[in-house]
């Protein structure tokens, strides 16, 4: 019985993802609405940490 226990490999990666309309949403993020309409794929799902990778990915892009 507690075999299939210790057997059972953690999981590590179980974060929730969220989409785009429901991260335009969030409170978390009510003052970046504008860079995550520009930066989120309408029909993909994103986790909070590529949400944060992206933003500050493209806040550190060079100007045009």
């Amino acid at each position: 019985m507690s075999e299939s226990k210790l057997t059972k490999p953690k999981e590590s990666t179980n974060e929730v993802a969220f989409t785009k309309a429901q991260l335009l949403k969030s409170k978390k993020y009510v003052h970046q609405t504008d860079v995550l309409s520009v930066i989120l794929e309408d029909g993909k799902n994103y986790t909070i940490k590529e949400v944060e990778k992206l933003i500050d990915s493209f806040m550190k892009k060079e100007v045009k």
